[in-house]
């Protein structure tokens, strides 16, 4: 069997308490082809003597001072050679076999871009305690300020979508480089998504910077979604999605139960029909009268 090289970075500074499970979790699956490269930013605990522990895992790692945890993945990738590619925080986890289950998605199905996997949270000893339902993502969601949120860890992409979309993850924002990524990709590739654990996010009684900051990083990440310019088709189908949604709130039912709205509306509306239906014509015939 033919196992394509996923390649994975982890920025570390200063997790040690955490980075010996991160590391386990991504060499304990014994993938054949994994090039692993660690991009550590001069820590001063005990991450460097974790890291020499298990050097002979890894394609690549450094001890340097850097200019923060995107330059220190932007670095990582710069050095990776993969066709998949991913980075994974060194307080987070991949679940067994989950490299595998990637790489057989990539092999099978050549549609796939990029993929995610069911949102997942770990606690401070690695115990799964949270587990979301699948979302649908698209990228006009996004451009509908609906972000919240595509959960990094379990996120892999094919090397080729990465170079369509300039090879680089953003260095100029403190929180929300992923996001900014992400719609990069989106002008690209559709987000596939699998229901099953793929990586987990791991939450912390104190110094985490991601829920510390939750509020800096909505308000980056609008900064962020209100400079992407969308095209001429982009304008259209976002009127028309928006129609849509002003179509179903006159639904007495829809409008009662927002929850099911959004079920409708995500999960068959924007993903289901065809990409020729014309939304404008059949609301109005329908609805609009």
């Amino acid at each position: 069997m033919y196992y394509p090289k996923i390649s994975i970075v982890t920025p570390s500074f200063n997790q040690g308490q955490y980075l010996e499970q991160t590391i386990l979790s991504v060499i304990e699956q014994n993938y054949p082809n994994l090039e692993y490269i660690i991009i550590d930013g001069n820590s001063t605990d005990n991450s460097v003597e974790i890291i020499k522990k298990y050097e002979k895992y890894l394609a690549y790692f450094e001890s340097k001072k850097d200019k923060g945890h995107y330059h220190a993945v932007q670095k990582g990738f710069e050095k990776s050679t993969g066709e998949i590619m991913t980075y994974l925080n060194s307080d987070d986890m991949l679940y067994p076999h989950s490299l595998f289950i990637i790489a057989e998605l990539f092999q099978n199905f050549p549609q796939i871009q990029w993929i995610h996997g069911m949102p997942a949270h770990i606690d401070e000893h690695g115990k799964t305690v949270r587990i979301h339902t699948l979302p649908k993502w698209n990228k006009y969601r996004y451009y509908r300020y609906d972000y919240k949120f595509i959960q990094q860890e379990g996120t892999f992409w094919h090397r080729n979508l990465w170079e369509k979309a300039g090879s680089y993850i953003n260095t100029d924002y403190l929180l929300a480089s992923d996001l900014e990524l992400w719609l990069r990709f989106f002008q690209y590739a559709e987000l596939y998504a699998i229901n099953t654990l793929i990586g987990a996010y791991r939450l912390r009684s104190a110094n985490q910077k991601s829920l510390e900051q939750l509020e800096a990083y909505c308000k980056e990440a609008e900064i962020i979604l209100s400079k992407h310019q969308l095209n001429e088709q982009e304008k259209k189908e976002l009127r028309r999605i928006r129609l849509i949604e002003n179509t179903l709130l006159k639904i007495p039912i829809l409008k009662d139960w927002k929850w099911l709205q959004d079920k409708f509306y995500y999960n068959s509306l924007v993903f289901r029909f065809p990409p020729n239906f014309d939304f404008d014509r059949a609301t109005q015939k329908f609805f609009l009268k």
